[in-house]
């Protein structure tokens, strides 16, 4: 498994590619300003092959260049209307680099298990909030399977020795913090029940790859997190 993450020029998003163990097809995760030619750098250096491209909510710094790859884009139902143009429906009085390109081929992610490419299953858990799409998903990194990632940080080992669950968090969740709920599609009320479900529902043992700043790990966050514990308090 391959996990290799990108910072994006604008907002500081999390643009992440990963790769199962064992194929060279990579699934592309919120590919943000400016992050083209680092993606394809790497996918060339390591022989690997853009296969899908995965948005885990509709916002302009996680989307914007999603069409880039020539490839199948998913994203969550509710946030579809949002790749008619981002900044419409956010406007944030900040010019962008490039003008808006829709991506040709976009999927609604299913409920239940899906793969967004071959080898890789992930559940989408809805955690609308930040956006009404915005969601979390669920994926695993097989016991005794190499990790190989430029990632720094304590909650990750070269090789876990079982099952090792992981999560891509988007905007809903970051280390010690959330995504906003201010914006148009924000809601303070939906962000309190999704994180309120998430504390029921995710081991607490998952690494969180968020959409801006530091990894995590869930149960750190159900622990130190003013809004999860919030959340759980107020139900």
């Amino acid at each position: 498994m391959r996990i290799h993450s990108i910072v994006a020029e604008m907002f500081a998003e999390n643009t992440f590619v990963i790769t199962p163990p064992g194929s060279n097809q990579a699934l592309i995760v919120d590919p943000g300003v400016g992050v083209t030619q680092k993606v394809n750098e790497y996918l060339t250096q390591n022989q690997l092959e853009a296969h899908a491209v995965l948005l885990t909510h509709g916002h302009p710094d996680h989307v914007w260049e999603a069409a880039n790859f020539n490839t199948r884009v998913w994203i969550p139902r509710p946030d579809l209307y949002r790749l008619k143009d981002p900044l419409t429906h956010l406007p944030l009085g900040i010019e962008f680099p490039t003008p808006w390109q829709p991506p040709a081929e976009v999927c609604e992610i299913p409920s239940g298990t899906f793969q967004p490419v071959p080898k890789l299953n992930m559940l989408m858990i809805p955690a609308p909030g930040h956006t009404e799409g915005s969601a979390i998903f669920l994926f695993e990194l097989p016991a005794h399977t190499n990790l190989e990632t430029n990632l720094e940080s304590d909650w990750l080992a070269e090789t876990f020795t079982a099952t090792q669950p992981f999560a891509l968090a988007g905007d809903v969740i970051f280390m010690q913090g959330v995504g906003r709920t201010d914006l148009p599609g924000g809601d303070e009320t939906q962000m309190r029940h999704s994180l309120r479900t998430l504390a029921n529902s995710i081991d607490p043992a998952t690494i969180l790859l968020p959409g801006h700043g530091y990894i995590t790990q869930w149960g750190f966050e159900k622990v130190n997190n003013a809004y999860v514990k919030r959340a759980m308090r107020l139900g």
